[in-house]
């Protein structure tokens, strides 16, 4: 089908004051939390304009209780229909997989599934391989099972039922044998839907709503189906290379629930995130078993769990969550367990940078500020310019405020925590920037990679 332009360039320069007027509040705010919303509602108006995002919503909870959720811009550009985060439902992506590991987490609470017993088990007709692959396995990403190929991630084709999506990996040789790597997979969450059946008794998409959206009152939580009517549902955009809003391409994901097939809004993965804090929905052997991160054969750190990714930030708070990526949505769970703290995101582009928005919305409803070392802005002087990253990929450390920033290829600028040895961390904690004068003089900045032997270096031009 082809793309279908959906506004003028005038509509275009509309936008902003469209986000202005239309911007809804699902609740009243409390007092205690203004500073923080007005500050959180800032940092999301920037990031709607560097992406020139349709619509999005956010909802923050701290303790159990919602304390900010607001819809930005438009549900719907053409009938000018304006987001609600108590009820407009967008693509959530791979953020399916922590939905569907909560599946697996009630059924091994029962007793109805093992983690390390072959996948046969379960699944008896799905082909034996090469080696053995486990429940543990599939959901670490450590399976060997493949990811998306080609143009997979744009299929139209119904499937209409789990073994029906299986059949796209079924005769599939293994990438590795299982446990010696990682590598994201969400055909593995096929195989964990099938294993889910297998053990429950009934289908899957049926147990998802029993054991998971039911019990946490995930009331417009479902899957997206495409030959259905349903309420609430936003509409999917894209931007073409000039940078026009476009109606997305009409793609099918029921090959792929478990997986990256869900929808919701940010008020119900307020409830999912919440429900992960403290033993209840799962118990506490089960929560803490999911939320543990996996290491490799060789014992290199995955810093990801049980459908789930698990780490430190660059403060050194223990956070976990899920990003999701489809067409015509981009999704952020973030939760931060110490602080009781959850932020979810979402959009309706599948084009979106979120940078490090919804760590820093986080860290300023946590009501303690990210450390700042007492650096001498005068010895920060020479890192802000242009970096050429491995010698060809570009990216750019600015300044502002006594704060270093980061962006590679005209990204959202991320800030850079400053530690105690001099080095600097994102929010997210992924990486390790280290600022280095040259033996042939100038400067580089090098990047690594926790517990990872992956190192980039980037030389200031």
């Amino acid at each position: 089908m082809p793309y279908t332009s959906i506004r003028t360039s005038l509509q275009r320069q509309c936008l902003g004051l469209c986000f202005v007027i239309f911007s809804t509040l699902s609740h009243a705010q409390p007092a205690g939390y203004q500073a923080a919303i007005d500050s959180a509602r800032s940092l999301v108006e920037r990031m709607i304009a560097f992406n020139d995002i349709p619509g999005l919503a956010v909802s923050v909870s701290v303790a159990g209780k919602m304390v900010w959720s607001e819809g930005f811009g438009y549900a719907d550009l053409e009938q000018q229909v304006p987001v609600r985060p108590d009820r407009t439902r967008f693509r959530i992506g791979s953020v399916s997989k922590p939905l569907t590991a909560a599946a697996l987490g009630k059924l091994y609470d029962e007793g109805k599934v093992m983690l390390d017993t072959p996948i046969q088990v379960y699944v008896p007709a799905f082909p034996e391989k090469r080696w053995p692959v486990s429940l543990r396995l599939l959901a670490g990403h450590l399976s060997g099972i493949r990811h998306y190929r080609g143009t997979e991630f744009l299929s139209n084709v119904r499937y209409n039922s789990v073994s029906e999506g299986l059949s796209l990996i079924s005769s599939d040789s293994l990438l590795f044998e299982p446990g010696q790597q990682y590598a994201y997979s969400s055909y593995g969450w096929n195989l964990i839907s099938a294993a889910i059946e297998g053990a429950c008794g009934q289908e899957f998409l049926s147990y998802m709503q029993q054991a998971v959206f039911s019990p946490l009152g995930m009331g417009l939580t479902t899957a997206d189906y495409t030959d259905s009517l349903i309420a609430f549902r936003t509409r999917y955009y894209e931007k073409t290379e000039g940078g026009a809003i476009i109606n997305a391409p009409c793609v099918d994901n029921s090959y792929k629930w478990a997986g990256g097939g869900f929808l919701s809004t940010t008020e119900d993965l307020l409830r999912f995130g919440q429900a992960h804090i403290h033993p209840g929905f799962l118990s506490d052997t089960t929560l803490n078993l999911w939320l543990r991160p996996m290491k490799t054969t060789s014992g290199e750190p995955t810093n990801y769990g049980m459908g789930w990714a698990v780490q430190l930030d660059g403060t050194g708070k223990k956070w976990f969550g899920h990003s999701g990526g489809s067409i015509g949505g981009i999704t952020q769970l973030l939760v931060y367990p110490e602080d009781e703290v959850v932020v979810a995101m979402l959009t309706n582009s599948g084009q979106v940078d979120y940078g490090d928005t919804h760590y820093r919305i986080a860290h300023l409803f946590m009501g303690t500020p990210i450390p700042h070392q007492p650096l001498d802005e005068a010895a920060l002087e020479p890192y802000p310019g242009d970096y050429l990253l491995d010698g060809d990929t570009p990216a750019r450390v600015s300044m502002e405020n006594g704060w270093l920033f980061y962006s590679r290829r005209g990204g959202l600028p991320i800030l850079l925590a400053p530690a105690k040895d001099g080095s600097f961390a994102p929010l997210s904690g992924n990486t390790i920037h280290q600022f280095r004068h040259r033996p042939e003089g100038g400067l580089e900045m090098v990047i690594e990679v926790p517990g990872r032997a992956i190192r980039i270096t980037g030389v200031k031009q």
